[in-house]
């Protein structure tokens, strides 16, 4: 093996200094602990509904609060890019605290389940931005593009390490609580977490962005203008291409998570339980890790069609995986791809969008899997109901080809090069710290800084 000589060294000095030295070290365990009480909440709620009002009016409950995170997350970024970061985080976290604590009372006094999910939509509809007003924010905390994606590789990982501990945690916490106080507890958590999450943002000024360029630059004409207000970032182009693996993942989510507990108590294999939800974070935890220490040098768009097909062969044999050995092994080989394919994409969106746009932008990653996991759920569900288990896998297979066609479509044609740079250019030059900060050998301009950032994210 090579050993790695003095400038690559230092390359890894100068990415390590960033991810061990404040601000980026306190942001990540904080954006950490968010993410994991937050995918607590959910599990908790569920459970605790279902004590009182039985699992279908629970899952009513639950369905529409991830519809409702799906559909208006973009909306909550567009009101952090109109009307700053600073003053909507601080106004929607006092919202969202308030909510959930009605909702938390709701459950402890056993209200009527319809007065519940109002206040669960509520919540849901006010909770503030915080992990999309963090991301956008990581190409002002570094200074190049080793830097950039070393923060965004530690950011995906520790958000897949989340989904990992959170169900262990909702269970420990349901066995020593029960359901009602688990939920209390897990709405507890989440606010103290949430006002430290807010406090860090307003001290390191997360979601800011330079001003957006003024009407006489180049920006479209007057329908480009009315489209973009409407579309938003959706507006930008490459966002499709972005957007579209991430729905073809979210496909084989949602399928997933109804399909392995159901065809489990079907085999009443209970024991394969934790090993088959964990499998696909595990392997998305382990592909992060080896992503983010391993130098791939090729072009965005080429990697993130290679990881897009890395993801959706495995699930292309889904229709053969009646052994619960085999779910399991190509259920953890599809993950060890989600992680890199969530880093490639918040890459990309880095390079493609503009200030004005870029938390929405950040939004639509999640939302853009949350849409068709809801909806692929309801379809696994009802197939599970009667089981029609090898309709149900054969779905997902098709799902996954589909994808996979797409890539193979796709990585023939170079994209666009984005919009970014030339609208960059016209707005305020970035802070003199910034531009005079050296780097280390081998340097190279991260998106922000490069005039034309084409050559770096081409294949």
């Amino acid at each position: 093996m090579t050993r790695p000589t003095a400038p690559d060294r230092t390359e890894h000095l100068h990415v390590l200094r960033l991810l061990t030295r404040p601000p980026v070290r306190g942001l990540l365990t904080i954006a950490f602990l968010a993410r994991a009480t937050s995918a607590v909440l959910p599990i908790t709620l569920l459970l605790a509904l279902a004590q009182s009002h039985g699992y279908t009016r629970a899952a009513l409950v639950s369905g529409g609060y991830t519809f409702v995170i799906a559909f208006c997350a973009p909306l909550r970024g567009r009101l952090l890019d109109r009307f700053g970061a600073h003053r909507m985080l601080t106004v929607m976290g006092t919202v969202t605290a308030l909510f959930l604590g009605l909702v938390a009372c709701s459950i402890e006094f056993r209200w009527p389940w319809w007065t519940t999910l109002p206040l669960v939509i509520a919540a849901t509809l006010s909770s503030p931005p915080l992990n999309a007003a963090l991301r956008s924010s990581w190409r002002r905390l570094a200074t190049d593009d080793a830097q950039l994606k070393a923060v965004h590789s530690a950011d995906s990982v520790l958000e897949e390490a989340g989904f990992v501990l959170a169900p262990l945690a909702a269970g420990v916490t349901i066995a020593l609580l029960g359901p009602r106080h688990a939920y209390e507890a897990a709405a507890a958590c989440f606010i103290t977490v949430t006002v430290l999450y807010l406090v860090a943002a307003r001290r390191h000024q997360l979601g800011t962005t330079r001003a957006a360029p003024s009407s006489n630059t180049s920006r479209p004409g007057r329908d480009g203008r009315r489209g973009r207000r409407w579309l938003g970032a959706l507006a930008v182009p490459g966002m499709t291409a972005i957007l579209l693996p991430l729905l073809v993942m979210g496909c084989i989510f949602g399928g997933t998570s109804v399909l392995v507990p159901a065809y489990i108590q079907h085999q009443h294999a209970t024991f394969w339980l934790g090993p088959l939800l964990a499998a696909t974070s595990i392997g998305g935890v382990i592909g992060g890790i080896l992503y983010a220490t391993t130098g791939w040098r090729a072009g965005l768009w080429r990697k993130y069609h290679l990881l897009t097909l890395g993801f959706t062969l495995p699930a292309t044999l889904l229709f053969l995986a009646r052994p619960l050995w085999l779910l399991a092994s190509l259920l953890f080989l599809a993950g060890l791809f989600i992680t890199p394919l969530f880093i490639n994409a918040f890459l990309l969106i880095d390079a493609t969008t503009t200030d004005d746009t870029r938390v929405e932008a950040n939004t639509w990653v999640g939302a853009s899997t949350d849409i068709p996991n809801g909806i692929m759920a309801v379809i696994i569900g009802t197939l599970a109901e009667h089981h029609r288990w090898d309709t149900a896998l054969l779905s997902l297979t098709c799902c996954a080809a589909a994808g996979a066609t797409v890539a193979l479509l796709t990585s023939a044609r170079r994209p666009q090069p984005p919009v970014a740079a030339a609208v960059q250019r016209a707005a305020p030059a970035p802070e003199p710290r910034a531009a005079r900060t050296p780097g280390p050998p081998g340097h190279r301009p991260s998106a922000s800084e490069a005039a034309a950032p084409a050559a770096d994210i081409g294949p």
